[in-house]
Formats: C-alpha cells, sequence, structure tokens
C-alpha cells in the first residue's frame, strides 16, 4: 500500500527565529519508495535524497492546510493562488527551496503528483519526476501527517519551546477532529474552498440546510463543483436544479442487480461493474443502442430528445429521488454524444452501491473518486476496451479514432481516453502534472 514518509534528521543552525532554528533538518520525503526531495545541490555539487531545511514551516503548513489537503478537490478549470496555495507544497516557503509536489484529494484517497524544479539560480535543484500520480488512501496519508508533525513538536518540547503557534493550531485541530459537529463544518468549508472559520455564516448555514436535503455524500460532490465553477457559493443553483422540470424515469436495473468489486482503484471497479452490466443484459461487446441505454434508466428517447438544456449551462448534472424508486434527472449536455455518455454516468452512480439511500445523484467535471467512477463506468459500457482494440486492429490513426467514435457512438476524446489509460498510447510528461505550473 502505498504511504507517504517525511523524515527530519535534526541539525544545528544559527540563524532564523526560534522555532525555525530549533527545527532544522535533513529532510526527504518519499511516496512509495520513490524520493521526491532528490536533489543537486549546485554549491556543494553533491546529489543527494535529503534537503537541508527547517521543519518547522512544513509542519505549520500541512497544519493550516490540513482540511483543504484532506477534502478539497481539483477545480475543474485551472487552479487559482487560493488553491494552490493549500495544495502546492512550495507554499511552505518562509525562504526554503522545496520541491515541487502537489496533494490532491479525490475523496478516497490523495494524488501525489511531482516536477523537476530546475531555475537556473536556485540553489538547490530537485530532480525527482512523477511519471503517474501516486495515490495514498486517505487514512494513510493523514497518519502520515500526523506523525510527521507530532515528531516536530516533539522536538520543539526538547528544545523548550512548547507554547508555539503550531502547538496552539495543532491542539485546536485536534479538538474539531474529535468533535462531530465541527469535523462536518470543517469539511463542508474545505469543500466550498474556505480555510477554517473563514466561510461566511450564511452560506455554511445554507450547505449544512442542502446536505440534509440532497445527503451527504452527493453534497460533497456538488458543494466543489458549484463553488469551484464561480456560481453563487451559497449554493442557490440547487434550488432551481431542484424545481426544474427535468425528465423522470423509474432505472429497470437495481444495484443489487450485478455483482460488484469490493476492492480496486475507482476505475476498476467501474469497469468491472459495467462489464458485469453488460452481461446481464445479454450484450458483452457490441455497441450499446440509445435506446437500451435509455430503457435502462427507464426514460423516455422522446422526452430526451425534446430536453432543452439552458441557455446558462449549469456546473452540475443531477438525478432527483421523487416518488417510490422514480427518478427525475435533469441533464446539462446539448449534442446527443456527450448526453449519453452523461447518462451512462448517472446509470453507473445509481448501480454503485451507497449507504445513503436517499441522496441526490450528482454528475460534474471534478476528478473525485465518485466521478472518475463514473467515466469509467460510462467509458468502458459504451466502449468496451476489447471491442475498441479489435475495431481499431492496431490502427491508433486520428482517422481510426475518429470512426470508431462514429461506431461507438461516443466522443473522439472518450476513445482517446480509453487508449491512454489502458497503455495503447503514451502520455507526454507535460500531461503528467494535473496543471500547468511554474518551472
Amino acid at each position: 500500500m502505498t504511504e507517504l514518509l517525511i523524515n527530519a534528521k535534526w541539525m544545528a543552525a544559527s540563524s532564523g527565529e526560534p522555532e525555525v532554528r530549533a527545527t532544522a533538518a535533513h529532510i526527504d520525503i518519499h511516496v512509495d519508495r520513490v524520493c521526491l526531495t532528490r536533489n543537486q545541490d549546485i554549491w556543494a555539487e553533491t546529489v543527494r535524497d535529503s534537503a537541508f531545511l527547517s521543519a518547522y514551516p512544513l509542519a505549520m503548513w500541512l497544519a493550516s492546510s490540513w482540511w483543504r489537503l484532506n477534502y478539497e478537490p481539483l477545480p475543474a478549470q485551472p487552479p487559482g493562488y487560493d488553491w494552490r496555495s493549500a495544495h502546492e507544497l512550495g507554499a511552505a516557503n518562509h525562504g526554503f527551496v522545496w520541491p515541487r509536489v502537489i496533494f490532491i484529494p479525490d475523496g478516497e484517497a490523495v494524488q501525489v503528483w511531482a516536477g523537476a524544479s530546475m531555475v537556473p539560480d536556485q540553489s538547490v535543484q530537485y530532480l525527482q519526476t512523477l511519471d503517474v500520480a501516486k495515490l495514498i488512501p486517505l487514512h494513510n496519508f493523514q497518519q502520515s501527517i500526523q506523525r510527521f508533525v507530532q515528531s516536530v513538536l516533539a522536538r520543539l518540547d526538547a528544545k523548550q519551546l512548547s507554547e508555539t503557534n503550531l502547538s496552539k493550531l495543532w491542539a485546536a485541530l485536534q479538538e474539531d477532529q474529535a468533535d462531530p459537529h465541527a469535523f462536518r463544518l470543517r469539511k463542508l468549508e474545505a469543500e466550498l474552498g474556505f480555510d477554517p472559520e473563514e466561510c461566511p455564516e450564511d452560506q455554511l448555514n445554507a450547505a449544512m440546510q442542502w446536505e440534509a436535503r440532497v445527503g451527504p455524500l452527493a453534497l460533497s460532490e456538488l458543494a466543489p463543483a458549484i463553488a469551484s465553477s464561480g456560481a453563487s457559493p451559497d449554493l442557490s443553483i440547487l434550488g432551481q436544479l431542484a424545481n426544474a422540470e427535468g425528465i423522470v424515469g423509474t432505472p429497470d436495473v437495481k444495484p443489487d442487480s450485478i455483482q460488484h468489486l469490493d476492492d480496486g482503484a475507482p476505475w476498476e471497479q467501474a469497469v468491472h461493474d459495467a462489464q458485469a452490466l453488460r452481461r446481464r443484459i445479454g450484450n458483452v461487446s457490441d455497441p450499446m443502442t440509445s435506446k437500451c441505454l435509455h430503457g435502462l434508466l427507464g426514460l423516455s428517447s422522446d422526452a430526451l430528445a425534446n430536453w432543452s438544456v439552458p441557455a446558462s449551462r449549469p456546473p452540475v448534472a443531477v438525478a432527483v429521488p421523487t416518488v417510490g424508486d422514480a427518478l427525475k434527472f435533469v441533464p446539462r449536455r446539448r449534442s446527443p454524444i456527450g448526453q449519453r455518455f452523461e447518462l451512462a454516468r448517472f446509470l453507473g452512480e445509481y448501480l454503485r452501491v451507497s449507504s445513503d439511500e436517499s441522496q441526490w445523484l450528482a454528475s460534474s467535471d471534478l476528478k473525485t473518486s465518485r466521478q472518475k467512477y463514473q467515466r469509467a463506468f460510462a467509458a468502458e459500457l459504451l466502449c468496451p476496451i476489447d471491442s475498441l482494440t479489435s475495431f481499431l486492429n492496431g490502427d491508433l490513426s486520428s482517422d481510426a479514432i475518429e470512426e470508431a467514435a462514429h461506431h461507438f457512438e461516443v466522443s473522439e476524446q472518450a476513445v482517446t481516453s480509453l487508449l491512454l489509460n489502458n497503455g495503447y498510447l503514451s502520455r507526454d510528461w507535460s500531461e503528467m502534472l494535473p496543471y500547468r505550473t511554474a518551472a
């Protein structure tokens, strides 16, 4: 299982604030035995796995960013300074040169990204790049941060510096985590893009009210998608979706209609479930017709054809429970191809086993574990990878991809993503990081 390890070998220092001097150290950071602090020291002309830094500013950044590091997903559009300051290790700053590492939570795990940092005038050049993001289970990530911060606090105690801003911040954090109500408030604030106690009270109260209506799991998808889109942060858009006319359907299948995969990454579970559903309906490899897809959701093809998406496309699509097992679908995709994929995502979300039976179904552009599951389910359901590669027969040209997209009635982007994710196409290094960063 992937782990984050932050080690500090304490050293003597003669400059800086008392907390910074007391926690001077050779620090190394490892993820899955990959050293993210491997660097070339230009002045010493050496390459080593640790860098001479101070643990105090790193611990302060980890503690102050705790809630957002653990619960604020990557926005659908390139993130701004506020988001990056809570997720990029370089924000620990304090005059030190830190490796280029990004932490992105997805609801179940934290993705760790790393890129080399080779700034010409910089005394330390960080060399390590991760070819793919490393996924650390959320609980493991939290334990790793706790171990490191506690080691820093112990070092400060040993140096007679027990009353520090870090000790006060860490104590308050422990109190919030032990109080279920405070925990939920802090988590909601992070999902809305705020630091602890900085979310306006009216917005936080509105979010709590919506949570009772849509379900906690659904709100954890809806809140960050709406907040990061620039829509009203009081989540009033949910009222518009709740009151929208929508298209009502009663799905023809249930979550227990298929056997689910309990372990594995979201995409692995999704592919398994999509294949199980195809076996259930007796179509293992042929293209999925729109009529069949609509029938699985209990939707009228005529009603869908006449559906008109609002001019201002909402940042989320939802399916709202109505009477019995019926759902009111409020799509946001206009094109027939886009709508097919969105409906397939809803089907996957509906079939996914959930502990929150009354929740809304939410589909967005975020990359949370639930949204990853939806996309992988829809891709495999509409365009099974084995059928796709058989159709392409080794031809990965743009023309062949276009023909495959037409054959399976999906977008060319969906075909390309399937080929990339299954190793038939390779990514450029610039595509490895989740967004463009400074050198």
